[in-house]
């Protein structure tokens, strides 16, 4: 019979931390494929999320030693790998437009003291959400995002009529939220 992995990770856990270079590479192999398998559920740019799963190795690798384990090694590393997509994710919004990118931090979104991969979820749904929709309606969420009232909204789309902005406002909205809707559960991008 099979023993159950986490034994063997533990046995490999304490071998690595003990000094054996040959458990510490077994270990590393196996820890990648999760570290990898998460990262590319929890970021849709794949070469992006194999960039966030090196980090979040190399941060591990450098520290494993010496880190207080008690929790157990997934929760150790699953904290760093949070804390890597949410750099990462803090990073891309830095370099797109205020159009195209939501001005939230990944901070804000987690609660005080909690550690919750939803909100980095939320995120990224909510950019790649954005990122689908049609120039006009990235402009209109940029500009509201923003703290845009309506009448910044009209002069940005020529001085249209009221009535115009606000049903403009109203089918990006409806479009956004069907989007969200229709691909919930999802983990990668249509």
């Amino acid at each position: 019979m099979r023993e159950p992995e986490s034994t063997g990770l533990d046995d490999l856990l304490a071998r690595a931390r003990a000094g054996d270079r040959e458990a510490e590479s077994v270990l590393f192999d196996k820890l990648h494929a999760r570290v990898l398998a998460v990262a590319e559920k929890k970021v849709w740019d794949r070469e992006a999320a194999h960039d966030v799963a090196q980090e979040t190795l190399r941060t591990a690798f450098e520290k494993y030693r010496s880190a207080d384990l008690s929790r157990g090694l997934f929760p150790w590393l699953f904290t760093i790998l949070h804390h890597k997509i949410g750099n990462y994710l803090k990073r891309r919004r830095v370099e797109h437009s205020h159009t195209e990118r939501l001005p939230v931090e990944p901070e804000r979104l987690v609660h005080e003291g909690t550690e919750s991969m939803a909100a980095v979820e939320l995120l990224a749904s909510l950019e790649g959400a954005l990122r689908r929709l049609s120039p006009e309606c990235r402009k209109v969420f940029g500009l509201l995002l923003a703290g845009a009232e309506r009448s910044d909204i009209r002069a940005a789309f020529g001085g249209e009529p009221m009535g115009t902005v606000d049903s403009r406002i109203s089918r990006c909205r409806s479009k956004l939220m069907l989007f969200l809707e229709s691909n919930s559960g999802r983990t990668e991008p249509p």
